[in-house]
């Protein structure tokens, strides 16, 4: 089956056989991972009646009607605790997520693990994690079409970090100096440095507020780059 690269990451984290595809679209990923062999049963949920529909036009064409069955609902709240061993989220802003999580507790509070492809606002989900007692056991970055994708596998357990770097960046990519992450703070350190040129030719307030704002996340990202 010909997904994305994006997609076959996230189903190559998930570790139990019974999982539940949140935004499901088309069906991709439980129909992927009952292809290579990893899929017991599955839940393939969506909000919208159409991707749903297509969804279900997937699986009964990959004969796995059996295996995975669709459901129609907003975030987790189609599942019942502990229905599902794994929650898979991906497709959608991490604001987003973190409202499907805030929904549902007794069913984040049941699952064994759950895998995150937040689009932006990354650092948000990572101190939201932290906040509801999830160790972000896996980080993973990948790059297609031109785009850069933050990819997490969380279980429970206390975890803290202790720098803001590690929220905005992620603490397992630095500390494996992952060379995506890398490839986007120097593009980050780019646009920034362009900014911070334009600002200083302003004289205006709202200009040097601006600029101090800059300076401060410039310094992160160089802080962030240190760890190379």
């Amino acid at each position: 089956m010909d997904i994305s690269k994006r997609l076959q990451t996230v189903a190559a984290l998930a570790s139990y056989p019974v999982v539940a595809d949140i935004g499901t679209d088309h069906g991709y990923v439980p129909i992927y991972l009952h292809k290579i062999g990893k899929l017991k049963k599955a839940f393939a949920c969506d909000v919208r009646k159409g991707p749903l529909e297509k969804a279900r036009e997937n699986i009964l064409m990959h004969q796995a009607q059996e295996i995975i069955e669709t459901r129609l609902g907003s975030g987790l709240t189609t599942l019942q605790p502990g229905e599902v061993d794994t929650a898979i989220i991906a497709g959608m802003g991490g604001m987003l997520m973190i409202r499907i999580l805030e929904d549902s507790p007794a069913v984040v509070s049941s699952l064994k693990e759950l895998i995150l492809a937040p689009q932006h606002d990354v650092d948000q989900v990572r101190r939201y994690l932290h906040s509801i007692g999830l160790i972000i056991e896996t980080e993973l970055m990948i790059k297609e079409d031109g785009k850069y994708y933050t990819i997490m596998r969380c279980i429970h357990g206390e975890e803290k970090y202790h720098r803001e770097i590690d929220y905005l960046y992620g603490k397992r990519l630095l500390l494996v100096k992952d060379p995506l992450l890398k490839e986007l703070l120097i593009a980050e350190e780019g646009k920034y440095l362009l900014l911070e040129e334009k600002l200083q030719k302003s004289d205006t307030e709202s200009a040097k507020e601006r600029l101090t704002q800059l300076k401060e996340g410039l310094a992160l990202v160089r802080e962030a780059l240190a760890c190379w």
